[in-house]
């Protein structure tokens, strides 16, 4: 990733319908992207909002970088915590968001800021 490469962003409130709206701002903005990366980063963008909606209850940013050969897609909040995945427990009805995004995204990881997180992940603009 280069500070040359462009970067969009969208303010998503943290309402049921934020998931819907990034997985949208996704697909209008991923630009020429192979249609399994392209799944990729709609699912995993999508349950990192999700998470914000239910555990952050706060205003969401989505943001999106697209360089040569990677995507590198941000969740921010402004609720502090490292969140991490929990134990596999097959009974649990949810709680698989983050093993979800540790499992198809090629990295991922949290910065922690003053003011809250961000949670991020790349994946490859190609799949193989």
């Amino acid at each position: 990733m280069s500070i040359d490469d462009p970067s969009v962003h969208v303010d998503l409130e943290p309402t049921p319908v934020a998931p819907r709206t990034a997985r949208s701002f996704l697909a209008a903005h991923l630009g020429p992207v192979d249609p399994d990366s392209a799944y990729v980063a709609a699912l995993c963008a999508s349950e990192l909002v999700t998470n914000g909606v239910l555990h952050a209850r706060t205003h969401i940013v989505l943001g999106v970088t697209m360089g040569e050969q990677r995507l590198l897609v941000t969740v921010g909040d402004r609720a502090g915590g490292t969140p991490y995945p929990p134990p596999q427990d097959d009974e649990r009805p949810s709680g698989r968001g983050l093993m979800l995004v540790a499992a198809l995204a090629d990295q991922w990881g949290v910065t922690e800021e003053l003011d809250g997180k961000t949670v991020w992940f790349t994946i490859s603009r190609t799949r193989t």
